[in-house]
């Protein structure tokens, strides 16, 4: 099930317009969409709620190329919108070859 009980709909923070991240260029803020959207469909209703996405995926559904997507990722999280942390996910005893992001949204 969705995060937020409702597949149809995204809940965007309106803070993201605000006077506070209008420094935010159009990419950081469209990734921080993609990022809002992938934490619905992907994170429970539960306490912690990260997700992981590989650049390479997470280029590709947000349509940012990777540079871009690096610069734009770096904006949020020094904004303060979202938290990064690198890893490994765990599947049958063993970490995965492919390199991942872990994010949390703010």
């Amino acid at each position: 099930m969705a995060k937020h009980g409702n597949s149809f709909y995204l809940e965007l923070p309106r803070k993201i317009f605000t006077d506070d991240y209008k420094g935010l260029s159009t990419n950081a803020k469209w990734l921080y969409a993609v990022l809002k959207e992938l934490e619905h469909r992907l994170t429970g209703r539960g306490k912690d709620s990260s997700f992981f996405q590989s650049d390479k995926d997470l280029s590709e559904v947000s349509g940012i190329k990777r540079t871009a997507l690096k610069e734009a990722k770096k904006e949020l999280r020094e904004s303060g919108l979202i938290e990064t942390w690198q890893g490994h996910f765990e599947a049958d005893g063993k970490l995965s070859r492919k390199h991942i992001t872990y994010y949390r949204i703010n």
